[in-house]
């Protein structure tokens, strides 16, 4: 096994026979044991490290994993993998342990765990370009909805200044109305904008771990994290519906001609509301 002795947090000694929890933390069995014996309560213990709380199932201590990946017994250099176990091995775990799996090379499995997180991370990288095609879109979105906003308040304030105080009160009405309605778009939009930035933030941040990784870690980080980052990556893959609304389907305000009659029509004709549709 890799060179290095690691003891375990319990009896400050060399592991033996260690157990993995699902905080990632391990300990000896019997240590793990006993431990939970003193503090287990309604099915459920502390990890004595991190203190997350662990459930224990029927099969007790023994049900949970046992961490291959520790050196329990031997100096000797980790050269190889088990395919059946999944496990880093020395020569000797290879004659004593695992004599019958199949087994390869780190650097060959190393390789296979390479390849695969950079099929990942190039389609993750595509999905990082299409939200920033969508982010872009959204800006010019924002603009459309400003000018919209824009051209039709001051056409409505034209309007306005031909009647006086005589439309005074229904110019405001319909000014508050064409306010809230480009409001309620904008924050939408805006809504819209944080989940695509924060989506962007983490793909970029889950391949950036993955580059460095990849770029700086050993193979043994790589067998050992590899399949964590495989995970990472599949899920920052997750298409989400992302794509910005990319045009208003109508005014909400029409000027049209002043008339004496009909009061109420010389501000113009409004709209319930305005659509932005794909």
């Amino acid at each position: 096994m890799a060179a290095g002795r690691q003891e375990c947090s319990i009896c400050m000694d060399i592991f033996k026979n260690p157990k993995l929890l699902p905080c990632h933390h391990s300990f000896c069995y019997k240590c793990l044991e006993d431990y939970v014996k003193v503090n287990l309560s309604n099915g459920r213990f502390n990890c004595p490290m991190c203190r997350k709380s662990v459930e224990l199932s029927l099969g007790g201590v023994a049900s949970f994993q046992e961490n291959f990946y520790i050196d329990t017994y031997s100096k000797e250099e980790v050269k190889l993998v088990c395919k059946d176990c999944k496990a880093l091995i020395c020569v000797l775990c290879k004659t004593i342990k695992h004599e019958s799996h199949a087994s390869e090379t780190v650097s060959d499995a190393a390789a296979e765990v390479k390849k695969n997180i950079q099929i990942k991370m190039n389609q993750c990288l595509n999905k990082v370009r299409r939200i920033t095609d969508s982010e872009r879109e959204a800006e010019a979105l924002d603009r459309k909805i400003n000018d919209a906003e824009r051209n039709e308040i001051k056409a409505l304030e034209e309007q306005r200044l031909q009647l006086i105080k005589l439309i005074d009160q229904e110019v405001a009405k319909m000014k508050e109305k064409i306010q809230n309605v480009y409001k309620e778009l904008r924050q939408q939009n805006e809504s819209l904008k944080r989940d695509m930035k924060a989506e962007l933030t983490k793909c970029s941040t889950v391949n950036d771990n993955a580059r460095q990784i990849i770029d700086q870690g050993t193979d043994i980080d790589l067998i050992k994290k590899g399949s964590d980052l495989e995970q990472l990556l599949s899920a920052a893959m997750t298409e989400t519906s992302l794509k910005p609304m990319t045009r208003m389907e109508k005014d909400l305000f029409s000027p049209v001609t002043i008339k004496v009659s009909e009061l109420i029509q010389f501000i113009g004709m409004m709209r319930d509301s305005t659509e932005i549709t794909p």
